[in-house]
């Protein structure tokens, strides 16, 4: 069994698809890519130099801009990663419900798509 496939507790019937929890779902993702966008604008002002002085302090400084911007591994670098993965995530929230419409507009109209069986009212 693939990490995609359809698992039922022993017993079930079938499953339930709520396009409102999809939703919802989709809208706290955007809300959430807003917040990393906000965080890596951060961390690029972090990633600037500011000269601290010599010494430790001048160390401390070197350290933050090369941790809020320094490529690869840098808190922008694995934020801008994360927003991508979001996106992904939103895209495959889509596709699915873009499938289960298929499949239930095609088993409402008698269109010879996969169909889907309702139980339950």
């Amino acid at each position: 069994m693939s990490d995609t496939d359809l698992r039922l507790p022993p017993g079930a019937k079938g499953f339930a698809v709520s396009a409102e929890l999809a939703t919802h779902a989709y809208r706290r993702l955007s809300d959430l890519q807003d917040q990393v966008g906000q965080l890596v604008r951060q961390a690029n002002v972090l990633g600037r130099s500011i000269p601290l002085g010599a010494g430790y302090a001048g160390e401390v400084g070197d350290f933050m801009a090369s941790y809020g911007i320094g490529g690869a591994g840098s808190a922008a670098d694995s934020l801008v990663k994360f927003g991508r993965e979001l996106e992904d995530l939103k895209a495959q929230i889509e596709a699915a419900m873009r499938r289960y419409t298929d499949a239930d507009t095609g088993a409402a109209g008698g269109l010879g798509g996969p169909g889907v069986d309702c139980t339950g009212g």
